[in-house]
Order: C-alpha cells, then sequence, then structure tokens
C-alpha cells in the first residue's frame, strides 16, 4: 500500500521562502519606488566603495611602504584586477541578479535556487581562466606594459597572488549576486565591511610579517584578499543554505539543465563586453593625452578618475534597478518596472549631473587630491570643465541595468560601442585635424558620454512603449 501510495501520490510543492523573505520580495513587487530604491542603494553602495576602492587602497598604501618601484607594479596590475572585477561583479554577476531576480518574480523558487548553482559552476570556469592565463602570459604582459628590474618582479609577485585566487574573487561576486537579486542588501553590507575589516588586519601583518608569520612582500596583500573573500563567500553561502532567503543554495540534488545556464550567459556574456570596451575607452584617451605632454597626460589621468569613480557609485543604484525590475518583470508587473527604470534612471542623473556640476564649479576640489604642480592642475581643470557636462549621462545609464534585468543587452553594448568610437575618432580629428589638444578631448569625452545615454534611454522608452502597448 506505502508503495503504492508512494508511486501515485503528486510530489510535493517546493517549500517557499520563509516569511522574511516573502516580505523583502512584496517589497520589490508593492513597495514604494523612490523609497525602496534609496533604501536598498544605500548598502549598495558600501558594498561597491568597499569593492573597488577601499580594498585596492589599502593594498596601494602598504605597496607605497615598500617602496616606489612595489607601487609601480601594483599599477601595473590594476586595470586588469578592475577588467576581473567589472565582470565578476556587474556583467556576469549582474546577469545572475537579473536571472535569478526574475525567477523569484515569477514564483519559480527552484528554478530560482538552482540558478545559483548554475551561476557558480560558471565562475569556476571562468576563474579558472583567469588563474591559467595570467599565471601564465602575466609576466610578459606586465613587461609589454614597460614594467621591468624590481618593478615588474613585485608586479608578479602581486598578479600570482590575486589570480591564483581569481576563484575566491568570482566565489564572492556571484554570492553576493544572489542575495542581491532577493533584496537582502543590508546583509551584504555588513559582510563587506567585515571584509574590509579583516583585509585591514592581514595586509601589513603579511606584507611585512610577525613572530611566526613570514614577510611574504606585496603578494601578502593579494593573499590577504584572497583570504578575506573567502571568508566573506564562507558567511553568504551559509546564509543562502539556511533557507533564510528567498532562494536556497543546494550542492546536491539539482539538475543541471542548459536553460539555466542559457539565462545567465545570454545576457552575462555580451555585457561582459562591457568593462573591455570602458577600459579600452580610457586607454585610447590616455593615449591621446599623452602626445600633448607629461602635464596633460597627468592631467587628464587626474581628472577622468572621477569618472571613473562614478561607476561603482551608479552601479550601487543600478544592482538595485536590477533586482526590482527583473523581480517586477518575472511577476508580470512590467508598468511598475518600466516606473522604477526611469525613475532611478532621474536620480542617477541627477547625483551623477550634481557632481559634475560641481567639478565644473570647483575642480580644484578634487584636482588638489593629486596634485598641486601648476601645468598638471591646469591641464585637470580645462578637462574637468568640460567633459563634466556629460556626466549626467552616466546616471542616465541605470537604464542598462534595466535592460539586463530584462534579459536585453544589445541597445547597452551598442551604446558602448558607439561611444568607444567616438573617443577613438573624436580624438584623432582633435589632434590630427582641429589642433584642439584638452580642450578638444574634454569636449570628445562629454560627447561619447551623452551621445551613448541618449542611445539608451531612447531605445528603452521605445521597445518598452511597444511592449506595454502589446502587453
Amino acid at each position: 500500500m506505502t508503495s503504492l501510495e508512494t508511486t501515485t501520490a503528486r510530489p510535493r510543492p517546493a517549500a517557499g521562502p520563509s516569511p522574511a523573505a516573502a516580505a523583502r520580495t512584496r517589497l520589490l513587487l508593492q513597495g514604494p519606488i523612490v523609497e525602496t530604491l534609496l533604501r536598498l542603494a544605500a548598502p549598495n553602495l558600501v558594498v561597491n566603495v568597499v569593492l573597488i576602492t577601499v580594498t585596492t587602497s589599502v593594498d596601494a598604501h602598504f605597496a607605497g611602504r615598500l617602496g616606489p618601484d612595489t607601487l609601480a607594479g601594483l599599477a601595473l596590475v590594476f586595470p586588469l584586477l578592475m577588467l576581473m572585477q567589472q565582470m565578476a561583479n556587474f556583467s556576469m554577476g549582474g546577469a545572475l541578479t537579473s536571472s535569478v531576480a526574475r525567477a523569484i518574480g515569477a514564483g519559480r523558487h527552484e528554478d530560482a535556487s538552482a540558478l545559483v548553482l548554475h551561476g557558480l559552476l560558471i565562475a569556476g570556469v571562468i576563474a579558472a581562466l583567469f588563474t591559467s592565463v595570467f599565471l601564465a602570459v602575466g609576466p610578459s604582459l606586465y613587461a609589454l606594459m614597460g614594467g621591468s628590474g624590481a618593478i615588474l618582479a613585485a608586479a608578479i609577485d602581486y598578479s600570482s597572488a590575486i589570480f591564483a585566487g581569481a576563484f575566491a574573487y568570482w566565489l564572492l561576486s556571484t554570492l553576493t549576486s544572489a542575495v542581491r537579486a532577493t533584496g537582502q542588501l543590508a546583509l551584504l553590507a555588513w559582510v563587506y565591511v567585515g571584509a574590509e575589516i579583516l583585509h585591514i588586519g592581514l595586509v601589513p601583518l603579511l606584507v611585512f610579517g610577525w613572530g611566526p608569520v613570514p614577510s611574504l612582500g606585496i603578494a601578502g596583500a593579494g593573499l590577504a584578499t584572497i583570504i578575506s573573500f573567502t571568508v566573506s563567500s564562507l558567511v553568504l553561502a551559509a546564509y543562502l543554505a539556511s533557507g533564510k532567503a528567498a532562494v536556497r543554495l543546494k550542492l546536491r540534488g539539482v539538475r543541471l539543465r542548459a536553460r539555466l545556464f542559457g539565462d545567465i550567459l545570454r545576457t552575462g556574456v555580451p555585457l561582459s563586453l562591457q568593462p573591455i570596451l570602458n577600459n579600452f575607452s580610457l586607454a585610447l584617451l590616455m593615449g591621446y593625452a599623452g602626445t600633448l605632454g607629461a602635464a596633460a597626460l597627468a592631467g587628464v589621468g587626474a581628472a577622468v578618475r572621477l569618472e571613473y569613480l562614478m561607476y561603482p557609485v551608479v552601479f550601487g543604484l543600478g544592482a538595485t534597478v536590477v533586482a526590482m525590475v527583473g523581480t517586477n518583470v518575472g511577476a508580470g508587473q512590467l508598468a511598475r518596472a518600466v516606473r522604477i527604470a526611469w525613475i532611478a534612471s532621474g536620480l542617477g542623473a541627477a547625483a551623477s549631473g550634481i557632481i559634475g556640476l560641481a567639478a565644473m564649479v570647483w575642480p580644484q576640489l578634487w584636482i588638489s587630491l593629486f596634485t598641486s604642480v601648476p601645468d598638471v592642475s591646469a591641464a585637470a581643470a580645462t578637462y574637468l570643465c568640460i567633459a563634466a557636462l556629460g556626466y549626467a549621462f552616466i546616471g542616465i545609464n541605470t537604464l542598462t541595468q534595466a535592460f539586463q534585468a530584462m534579459g536585453q543587452t544589445f541597445w547597452p553594448l551598442f551604446a558602448n560601442v558607439i561611444r568607444t568610437v567616438v573617443i577613438a575618432l573624436g580624438g584623432w580629428i582633435v589632434l590630427n585635424v582641429t589642433g584642439g589638444g584638452v580642450i578638444g578631448l574634454a569636449i570628445v569625452t562629454a560627447a561619447g558620454l551623452a551621445i551613448a545615454g541618449i542611445i539608451v534611454a531612447a531605445a528603452f522608452w521605445f521597445k518598452m512603449r511597444r511592449k506595454l502597448e502589446t502587453a
């Protein structure tokens, strides 16, 4: 009788999320939009500032105490480390957040939980690629970038430690993205703050040594990051496995499905080109500035740092957009999802526009942080006062995250390609035809930002209007 009941009984429905997790999902689906955006974006901002700014600044601080050659070696590795972080956290991580959020919104909790494991497997493969590539070709690459002698040795030591532990970066970013999709962003902020406290304590210990702990030099800074990220990953994994979130991390009993891999990769792979294009655009701009002399190069380099500081700040809002828009799209609430996207883009444009306005009016507030050399300061101020006209469009690009939340990547990627083309062709024309110098490069930068922002906004407006009309 028992055997017969077992074979004929319906399978039990999957257990739903805990009451607290269900309440967070309701907040994404029903909460006041502006209040919810700001409430969730604040801890996201903490996460991004810790991940991108504080961690690398601490490593640079202690590298400087080892000497200028070590600091220069760290600088060679920094762009590649930033590229990996952006791909892990923003591109593939954002794709996972989008997929999980849509599944939660649609009530597909088994799929939402299974997506976490699928995301971890993707992260493991990509991390292995980063490890194998940079351990193999890193020394040659850093030499090609101009490293030699003690500078090259420091770059290799730091790079080897970082990329040998690349899985820690990808593991933390993947688990962070899964938690972010549930709306539990305050937990992420606390975990990242704790990770940085651990990191700050470990860096001097491992770099300089103490008692039985040997001095590892700059490699110790990389190892400290890997350890702190691994500990943070274990905390997030324990939370996701506890059943307290809207998704549950399970390593067994999950059937791997091509559909779920495809759902992540369909948006993650194209958007992985975004950080590559961003860094290529920066390299082009710096190359053009370098032809104008050392003062122009140093000045533009100092000014451009403000633009790149705004990206993680805006992403603090954009990551919230992915969770909110994705959940609402999954629940069939397209009109609310579109409203969230437009309100977020307005908030982002206002925030980045205010920063741009302040930079135009008081450029020395920023420039004085990096230099007091008159020629360098003058070049930086000239560039910043014009380029900042385009900064509001950085905030409008939160619509990129709205596209991502809907599983659409063409228009954000197209806009970024156009921006790169504008900088490449515009910069060449400025230097070889008009002789516009730093002013011309600043105009090209502002134009590139504006054109990219307008493309994304126009594409979103037309596509969403059509979807709403046919809904």
